[in-house]
């Protein structure tokens, strides 16, 4: 699987290979990221929170697991916000080139 830590450019997966996209989060602040993602091109696996240490209100990463599907083009947009406000407080896109 290739692990992705908070990429900053173009993705290149294989067909049928694993992908996983890793962000720094802290959903104690009530922000957690939320993806859209093309389900033709990539399968969103899962999505997980890992804690970086102990404590109440301790940050981490959140770790999103894909799966390529087919050859093609396809963009994952990644917001970061709080379930019931509509406003992003961050939103990274990435440009995923399955080859």
């Amino acid at each position: 699987m290739k692990t992705l830590q908070d990429p900053r450019g173009p993705i290149e997966v294989a067909a049928g290979e694993e992908l996983a996209v890793v962000l720094p989060a802290n959903p104690t602040t009530g922000y957690s990221w939320q993806v859209e993602a093309d389900g033709s091109y990539l399968a969103l696996l899962s999505q997980q929170f890992e804690t970086s240490g102990p404590g109440v209100g301790a940050g981490g990463r959140e770790v999103f697991q894909f799966r390529a599907l087919q050859l093609g083009r396809t963009h994952l947009r990644f917001h970061y916000r709080r379930p019931w406000e509509g406003q992003a407080r961050e939103t990274r896109d990435y440009e995923v080139t399955i080859r």
